[in-house]
């Protein structure tokens, strides 16, 4: 019998998971209900009213 050398090629994958994905998701889904809350006036300190009084000169 022949000598046959066999090359061995080990692949290691390393799956993290899906915790990362699914708390980043959940951060952006928090932070659009705020801004949503936030810009409806829902929030304290959101309610704010812009008034400009506008004086012109009279032209003669």
């Amino acid at each position: 019998m022949a000598n046959k050398e066999h090359d061995t090629t080990v692949v290691h994958t390393a799956g993290g998971g899906g915790a990362g994905w699914f708390i980043a998701g959940a951060l952006v889904v928090v932070l659009g209900i705020g801004a949503f809350a936030y810009f409806n006036g829902w929030l304290p300190g959101s309610e704010r009213s812009v008034e400009i009084e506008l004086q012109l000169p009279t032209a003669e």
